[in-house]
């Protein structure tokens, strides 16, 4: 039987392309996507496109997200697997918020709503969240495929460095954007390397808050930078909020640096990155983060062991990932 994929975002075309394209021939069905995804599917070399919506099928089909786990059933699949596009980062550690709603978001793993019958997973900690909560469901510990295809740095000879930010969601205070806390201070100390030339700023974002990033960067006088693979081949140090991309970035050999708010609580502890596996230095004070980009551009080495260790946390293999994730659908449709 052949398997089909769907996904709305070029973020979810970049974990699944590579397991695309590790499935048989003979196995790869049609890969649905709107056209946001479109082109990002073709310049990543996906075959078999077709425009969403997805039609009724008996064809098993796989997602990489809740909202498309959930367009695939309303257009009539029976058999849904679902597969993290990030590091697997969920927000149960607080029962109480809002009435569980972190917890029980089906956004993450361990949340209520997550109607697939395969789950495939970077780690261990998200897949005991869904084996948890699924006990009739498959659950695959795979990898990550974005690893395999993040491009190593193009030397310039540039200090470089990367700013990013989630996308602001009050799903859980962990999950806010701290672009409003650290603006101003990035806009300041931007203006001063610039003058000197001792970095350059790069400014990147979640695809769902880039658009108004997009405008607000050049403004500033710092490159804006879409596709995360180009962040990967300019900087040497990413500095961002909460985002799998911290890891992903780490899982490079690279120095990152958490940014941290208020309104992050420090007693609650959701795991990775909130707060057991954290791959860098974490900042606090927007005050601060001009030091830490100094001392991790003049020291790329400090933290080193802390971000092998998160990394490794984090991802159950650092390599192999699309290849094992496809052996595991094909026998999954059978």
């Amino acid at each position: 039987m052949k398997i089909d994929a769907y996904a709305s975002a070029t973020h979810y075309v970049d974990h699944m392309a590579p397991v695309w394209k590790a499935l048989a021939d003979d196995r790869r069905g049609t890969f649905f996507v709107t056209p946001e995804a479109r082109e990002q599917a073709e310049a990543q070399g996906v075959g078999s496109l077709a425009d969403a919506p997805v039609t009724p099928s008996d064809n098993p089909i796989f997602v990489a997200s809740s909202g498309n786990l959930g367009h695939v059933r309303i257009n009539g699949r029976k058999h849904r697997a679902i597969m993290e596009h990030g590091a697997g980062l969920s927000y149960g550690g607080d029962m109480t918020w809002r009435g569980r709603v972190a917890a029980e978001s089906p956004s993450y793993a361990g949340g209520l709503g997550r109607d697939a019958q395969l789950f495939l997973h970077p780690g261990e900690h998200p897949a005991a969240r869904d084996r948890a909560q699924y006990p009739g469901a498959r659950v695959e510990v795979v990898g990550s495929p974005r690893l395999d295809t993040l491009p190593a740095r193009e030397p310039d000879g540039i200090p470089t460095v990367a700013v990013s930010f989630h996308w602001d969601t009050e799903i859980s205070p962990e999950t806010r954007s701290t672009f409003i806390f650290y603006r101003d201070y990035i806009v300041e100390f931007a203006k001063k390397v610039a003058a000197t030339g001792e970095f350059r700023i790069l400014g990147h974002g979640h695809p769902r808050l880039f658009e108004r990033l997009s405008e607000w960067y050049p403004r500033k006088k710092i490159q804006p930078v879409r596709s995360f693979d180009d962040v990967c081949r300019m900087a040497d140090l990413y500095v961002v909020d909460n985002s799998s991309t911290l890891y992903e970035f780490a899982a490079t050999g690279r120095p990152v640096i958490a940014l941290n708010a208020p309104f992050y609580r420090k007693h609650v502890r959701h795991g990775p990155r909130f707060w057991d596996a954290i791959p860098g230095q974490q900042v606090d004070e927007p005050a601060d983060l001009l030091e830490a980009i100094r001392f991790n551009l003049a020291h790329p080495e400090r933290f080193e062991h802390q971000r092998e260790a998160a990394v490794d946390a984090v991802y159950a293999f650092r390599s192999g990932a699309a290849e094992r994730a496809a052996r595991v659908l094909e026998d999954w449709a059978q």
